[in-house]
């Protein structure tokens, strides 16, 4: 008769009880677990180094990996190439080492290492006659409001990163990020404070003109004769909407404090047809009816799966068949770079917030469909970092 003690087996920390029917991974991951022990060997990979056909991918991956054990550091680089006024200092033009040293304030040894390390990641670019100029990056980070917020910004996270182990654990919950978006998966929507309001709003606000011509490239909303845009802030993505779209009647749902806001703003900035905005909690109360498109954009990721789950069943009482809901986020996979970069920053940024995390498609999918809705679509964008599209018809 056979045993059914479980076996005792040595592992890295001793003997280890295991089940009798231990599972067993598939042959995907013992072929990956193959090539993870041939890569972790010295002698493989000088030999990779030697090949013809094999020597210009390991080095890639070499790069690859070193550009990922000094990623910190790069950010710093940017972080303080933006904050010291060197980027924007470098806007019209060509400028002397001399010249920036006096717009920086930086001592002239000091400004030599910072122009160095930000000529390194492609901020600004030294010439042979001495006059320093924006580098691609920098011209992009110069020009883009949103991305100059988000690094900004990013001295927030930083911080919360201080101990990432804590963070991961779970030990670490009074973050600079929770503090910052104390109203998401709070149970208090309806009750933020206007200046908080105010804070996130606005970098909502700058960050969503990296975002909307993403959505508008890849989904048509000129199909549709009304949106309302659920989450939808001070109404940026509706701006940019109704630049395209004029004739499109609009709609905007957030909570009373940041809807007053869109409404000031629409007041002062008016648009063809000037969008209605409705104060509320979209977990709590009955959303408006009568819109044929409903638009989430960068919204669920903000909560944990029970949250949205309410909040597409709220939505979804909302609308009648042959209504169309857009969902319009970073959302995780691992079928390009801009995914997988996606699914680590999204990630952990949402962690830090203390709700939400990064869904794959098909996650968002199932839950809609467990929140009444019939089926989905998936649409991708020209970068998956900045969103993926997934529309939900009833």
């Amino acid at each position: 008769m056979a045993s059914t003690v479980p076996v005792a087996r040595h592992g890295r920390h001793g003997l280890a009880p295991q089940p009798e029917h231990q599972p067993r991974p598939d042959w995907r991951s013992r072929l990956q677990a193959w090539r993870a022990r041939l890569v972790a060997r010295p002698g493989f990979r000088r030999l990779a180094q030697r090949l013809p056909l094999s020597s210009s991918y390991a080095r890639a991956r070499e790069n690859d990996l070193f550009a990922l054990v000094s990623g910190f550091v790069q950010s710093q680089i940017l972080f303080t190439s933006l904050k010291t006024g060197l980027i924007d200092a470098l806007a019209d033009g060509p400028v002397t080492m001399a010249e920036l040293a006096s717009r920086t304030g930086f001592p002239q040894d000091r400004l030599d290492r910072l122009v160095q390390a930000a000529q390194s990641v492609g901020l600004v670019a030294t010439g042979q006659d001495g006059f320093v100029t924006l580098g691609d990056h920098g011209a992009i980070i110069c020009s883009d409001e949103g991305l100059r917020a988000m690094i900004n910004h990013h001295a927030l996270l930083y911080r919360d990163l201080n101990d990432p182990v804590a963070l991961f654990d779970g030990s670490y919950t009074d973050t600079e990020m929770r503090r910052l978006w104390s109203y998401a998966g709070s149970g208090r929507e309806s009750a933020v404070e206007p200046e908080d309001a105010a804070a996130y709003s606005a970098l909502m606000a700058a960050s969503q003109s990296m975002l909307s011509d993403e959505i508008l490239d890849a989904y048509d909303f000129g199909r549709h004769t009304s949106l309302i845009d659920i989450g939808g802030g001070e109404g940026a993505f509706l701006t940019a909407v109704a630049k395209r779209y004029s004739g499109l009647r609009m709609s905007l749902f957030d909570l009373p404090p940041v809807a007053k806001r869109a409404r000031d703003r629409f007041a002062a900035h008016p648009l063809g047809q000037c969008p209605r905005c409705y104060g509320g909690s979209f977990l709590d109360d009955t959303l408006p009816r009568g819109h044929d498109c409903v638009s989430l954009v960068r919204v669920l990721f903000d909560h944990e799966d029970a949250v949205v789950l309410r909040l597409l069943r709220n939505v979804r009482a909302a609308m009648e068949p042959g209504q169309t809901l857009v969902i319009a986020e970073p959302m995780a996979g691992n079928d390009s770079r801009g995914q997988r970069y996606a699914t680590a920053y999204f990630g952990v940024y949402v962690m830090a917030m203390g709700s939400g995390r990064c869904r794959t498609p098909d996650e968002i999918g199932a839950l809609a469909k467990q929140a009444g809705f019939s089926r989905f679509d998936i649409r991708p964008c020209r970068s998956p970092l900045m969103a993926t599209i997934v529309v939900v018809f009833p």
